[in-house]
Formats: structure tokens, C-alpha cells, sequence
């Protein structure tokens, strides 16, 4: 039965190549079979296939009229007349699902309407030589419209289909086979609702993970971009700020730190790409070298690990602690006034702490303390912060993944 599809923005149908109106949001099915509306053009040669596969297997259930009109009473042309009616039926079905939308100047409903008559034309070519079991080409009537429609079109036209069915089932001289006639029809159309229904909530369900997963990608990729800019930005600055002072008393050293703003812009913007792209992943060796950078130029001391003592850490805490180490000193370099910054790194625990001013008691986290504690977490570890020096005028902060 019809599997797959996507959403769209619901709109009166039009033909091909017409644009529809954007307002509330229905399924439109991704492939010829979908809890939707199906596509205006033809399938493509690599779809026919697998839905001929889907739509052919139940015509296993039209072997039952076939073997009563070849093995029946009925007279020649009367068998002839419904094998060809069986013959002609199938090729309209199938027919159907290649090309679910013949004339595209009409409405999909139009065009589904049409083929019905067709089919049931065909039906009644059956009824001489096949009595009774020609009930058994009524799910297929009934597929058509419960799955290429939505519901708002396709239920109310397979639930009248459905009661034209029981009432000529009711009013046949059939004796007491009349019961076994209305009770496939009401069983047919419960369960093919019940399959559009199910197949329809999965779908739903599956556009939701889709979307879920969407969001959590455009979240890594801001944490990994403000990580990245802010830490670049940061440095900067400063050696702006540092250049614009030396500008006449050092005009050489301002020229060299010039040229290191313009080799970190360039860096930074390599960066950014690579991030965004999903490629970039921090060197904690490297990151270290930076931080030794930025807290020079920010005037800082500093007491900072060897990058050779590193080097021997998994390639994934590595990575974590380079974004942690990255984010902590841009931090410490804005926001805290410090005149002294630590860093000790093992193979399980970051550790930075300053002499600054503090978090203090309003202080709030940003997007980047945000981003760094959903990195630990995701990694299965832990952040705390704390005060370096408790009761003093400058506690200073205390920053510490562990995993």
C-alpha cells in the first residue's frame, strides 16, 4: 500500500506547472505512493517498478472472479465478455498508479472520478459470467481514492462508494449469501482507513523526527560558530587595540601585530567555513598555542599546560577540550577582570580559574557557557563553576569539565 511522503502548504489543486497558494500545512507524498496528493506528471522509469510491485500484489484476490467465470454456466461470450472486462480492469488500475494524473487541466478529483466510471464499466463487463464475486473488485475502487487524496476528499468518496455497494449487495437475489456481501465491503473500507490513518500518523511521526533532527544540527553548528568567532574576535580586538597604541611610539611592532590580526582574520574565516560545513574540529595542542596568544595580548599572565602533554588524549575528549579550553579563555579574557589564569588539563578533567572579579550573584550564562554545557553533557561529563578564592574582594572563577 502507498508508503512515504512530505509536507507542503495545502491550496486549491491547479494543473501542472501552476503554483499553489501557501496556507495550512497537509502531507504531500514524496513518491507516487503517499498519505497525499500524488504527483501531476508520470512517473519516472525507476519508480514503475516497485509500485507496480505494491499495487499488483493484491490482485491475487481477483483470481476468485477469474475461476468463477472461466469454470461457471455462463455462455461463451459471456465469459469472454468478463475476462476481457477483468483483463481491462487491471490495466486501468495499474494504469492509474503510472500515471495518476491523465488530464492535468482538470482536478486530481476530476481525473480519479473519471477513472472510477472506467473501472466500474469494467466491473459491470464481469457481472454476466461472474455473478457475485465481481464484489471482489471493490477495495481496489475504494484504494484509489483512500490513498492518492487527502482524507477531506478521499473519505467521504470511499465511504459513498462503499454504501452504493451495500445497497446493491441489500436489494441482489442473493438468498442468504447477502450477509457475506456486505460484510467484506464494510470490512474492506475499515481497514484500508485504518492503513491511511496509520501510514499517515508514521509519516507525521517521521517529518517530526526529520525536523527534530534539523534543529539539533542548526544548534551545533551556531554553538560551533559562536565558539569559533568569539574566541577569533576576541583576539582581534586586542591586537587592534595593542597595534593602535604601538602606531606611533613602535611603528614596526604595531605593523607585526597588524600582520597577525590579518594571518587570525584569515584563520578565522577558514574556520567558519569548515565549521559550517561540518568539517572543522579543534586541535587541543593547537587551541593551547592560541590561548597562550589571546592571554599576551590581553596582558594576562598565564600558567598553561605543554601541548606535548596532551598529545596522548583521546581524539574525542581532545576535541571537547579544545572547545571548553576556547570558550573558558575568551570568557576569562572578556568578562573577568583577572589579572592571572590557570589552566591543568588530565586525560578526564579541564580545569581554568582566574583571579577576576567573579560570576557574581546576577550573573547569568550565556551562549557560549549554554553551548559548552551541552557539549559536556552530550560527551556524558559534567561542568561547575565555582570561586577560585572564596570571601575575598576578587574570587576569581573556576571552571571544570570532567568526564
Amino acid at each position: 500500500m502507498p508508503r512515504g511522503a512530505r509536507i507542503r502548504p495545502e491550496g486549491p489543486e491547479k494543473p501542472a506547472g501552476s503554483e499553489r497558494p501557501a496556507g495550512r500545512t497537509v502531507v504531500q507524498p514524496a513518491g507516487p505512493f503517499g498519505a497525499g496528493e500524488w504527483p501531476e506528471v508520470p512517473l519516472k522509469a525507476n519508480e514503475r517498478v516497485p509500485v507496480l510491485i505494491t499495487a499488483g500484489v493484491w490482485l491475487v484476490f481477483l483470481v476468485v472472479p477469474l475461476v468463477a467465470m472461466v469454470t461457471g454456466d455462463a455462455p461463451l461470450g459471456a465469459k469472454v465478455l468478463g475476462c476481457a472486462g477483468l483483463a481491462a480492469f487491471i490495466a486501468v488500475y495499474m494504469g492509474h498508479f503510472i500515471w495518476p494524473w491523465p488530464w492535468r487541466t482538470l482536478p486530481h478529483w476530476v481525473n480519479t472520478a473519471a477513472v472510477t466510471a472506467v473501472l466500474l464499466l469494467c466491473v459491470l463487463a464481469t457481472i454476466p459470467a461472474g455473478g457475485l464475486n465481481s464484489f471482489n473488485f471493490l477495495p481496489f475502487t475504494l484504494a484509489i481514492w483512500i490513498f492518492p487524496h487527502r482524507l477531506r476528499v478521499g473519505l467521504p468518496v470511499s465511504v459513498t462508494l462503499s454504501m452504493a455497494w451495500v445497497g446493491v449487495a441489500l436489494n441482489v437475489d442473493a438468498g442468504g449469501s447477502r450477509f457475506w456481501l456486505v460484510i467484506p465491503t464494510v470490512m474492506a473500507l475499515v481497514i484500508m482507513l485504518a492503513l491511511r490513518l496509520a501510514m499517515e500518523r508514521e509519516e507525521r511521526s517521521r517529518i517530526l523526527g526529520e525536523e527534530l533532527a534539523l534543529s539539533r544540527q542548526r544548534e551545533r553548528v551556531g554553538r560551533d560558530v559562536h565558539d569559533v568567532l568569539g574566541h577569533s574576535l576576541t583576539v582581534i580586538t586586542l591586537k587592534t587595540e595593542l597595534a593602535r597604541r604601538l602606531v606611533d611610539a613602535d611603528p614596526e611592532q604595531a605593523k607585526a601585530e597588524l600582520d597577525e590580526v590579518l594571518e587570525l582574520s584569515r584563520q578565522s574565516l577558514a574556520e567558519v567555513r569548515t565549521t559550517v560545513g561540518g568539517l572543522h574540529a579543534p586541535d587541543l595542542g593547537a587551541q593551547l598555542a592560541s590561548a597562550r596568544t589571546a592571554l599576551q595580548a590581553a596582558g594576562i599572565a598565564f600558567r598553561l599546560p605543554d601541548p606535548a602533554s596532551v598529545a596522548g588524549f583521546r581524539p574525542d575528549r581532545r576535541e571537547l577540550f579544545a572547545w571548553c579550553l576556547r570558550e573558558a579563555v575568551t570568557n576569562v579574557i572578556r568578562h573577568s577582570a583577572a589579572t592571572h589564569c590557570s589552566v591543568t588539563i588530565t586525560a578526564d578533567r579541564l580545569t581554568v580559574a582566574d583571579d577576576g572579579t567573579g560570576l557574581g550573584a546576577s550573573a547569568s550564562p550565556g551562549n557560549g557557557l549554554s553551548g559548552m554545557r551541552h557539549r559536556v553533557a552530550d560527551a556524558g561529563g559534567t561542568l561547575s563553576l565555582g570561586r577560585t578564592h572564596p570571601g575575598s574582594d576578587r574570587p576569581g572563577t573556576t571552571l571544570e569539565v570532567h568526564l
